[in-house]
């Protein structure tokens, strides 16, 4: 089995899998895998649709989150659908496998106001380069909506101050979008490029973000390191932050201002406008209502009137 899941890697990367894409499989896989054996499964030809149905329910019983147990449900279809294809099974255990459901799908987590969210910037110290880097990165990741892979695979040549756009390049299921940034985050963005090179060690490679001691393109898990210590700095009540927040808050900011759902999808960078309609849940009022009505036939663009000002973190129109 855990040949076969090499050979269906490998088969994704080729048909150009973003790696993010290809190390969550892999670990989903490879979980399942271990279970399967468990339960006398030796080969891939070995497992029987009941096998499938009792890893999910292990899964649901350890507490995994819906929409985690979605995603592993998708991926096992994927490949034993493409093991079938591949001659190397017979019979498709997973053509059956049901969606998990418990329910309503569930909410994200409250958001930021807008005032928490310009409260945050106002409280980050900018005396040295790292501070202006972490600055820069906090603008992008609540202006832009990045999630942390995005974030950390910025290049220098991605950001346009003219035009003042960002381009996203194999986001999320190898989507590409470009982004406006807004007047606080392009001057976040200018303060830090001014002496990013500070930060750099032998080679630049273009990386936006550098590691203060590596001296090479930030990691995801610096990223993750750093909203723990300002966690603990802000103390613990205040709200708790973290990047999947931020997106959280910015695309419910964006409704709230009158902002078309479909705009809001490719802002996101979501494949699945479904994934996208879970935020009007948290716009109360008439506004949710007429999104109702009219989906799926509202036009894609903004409808604010509005540009924000520049001393303020309000969302891109």
């Amino acid at each position: 089995m855990r040949m076969d899941v090499e050979r269906f890697l490998r088969h994704g990367q080729t048909e150009g899998w973003a790696v993010a894409t290809v190390q969550s499989r892999k670990h989903d896989l490879a979980s399942m895998v271990v279970f399967l054996r468990r339960r006398g499964c030796r080969r891939c030809a070995d497992v029987l649709p009941a096998d499938l149905d009792a890893y999910m329910q292990h899964l649901f019983e350890r507490g995994r989150a819906q929409h985690s147990r979605i995603h592993v449900a998708q991926t096992m279809r994927q490949f034993f659908r493409w093991l079938q294809e591949e001659g190397r099974i017979v019979a498709c255990p997973s053509r059956t496998l049901p969606v998990p459901h418990d329910g309503e799908a569930p909410l994200p987590l409250d958001p930021l106001s807008e005032a928490e969210v310009q409260a945050l910037f106002d409280s980050l110290p900018r005396g040295t380069v790292t501070d202006l880097r972490n600055c820069c990165m906090l603008e992008l990741l609540y202006g832009c909506g990045l999630r942390r892979a995005e974030c950390v695979g910025l290049d220098v040549d991605d950001i346009d101050l003219m035009r003042r756009t960002l381009h996203v390049r194999q986001g999320k299921g190898s989507q590409d979008r470009l982004m406006p940034v807004m007047p606080t985050a392009l001057a976040a963005v200018k303060d830090y490029l001014a002496v990013r090179r500070q930060l750099v060690r032998g080679v630049d490679d273009g990386a936006l973000f550098i590691s203060t001691y590596e001296g090479r393109r930030l990691k995801i898990f610096t990223i993750n390191e750093w909203f723990r210590n300002l966690r603990k700095a802000r103390g613990p009540d205040a709200p708790r932050v973290h990047p999947h927040l931020l997106r959280h808050s910015i695309a419910v900011h964006l409704l709230r201002r009158g902002a078309d759902i479909r705009y809001i999808q490719q802002f996101l960078g979501h494949s699945d406008i479904d994934t996208t309609k879970i935020y009007l849940r948290l716009v109360p009022g008439h506004l949710k209502a007429e999104y109702d009505v009219a989906m799926p036939e509202i036009a894609i663009g903004l409808v604010i009137a509005s540009p924000p000002s520049a001393g303020s973190h309000d969302p891109p129109v």
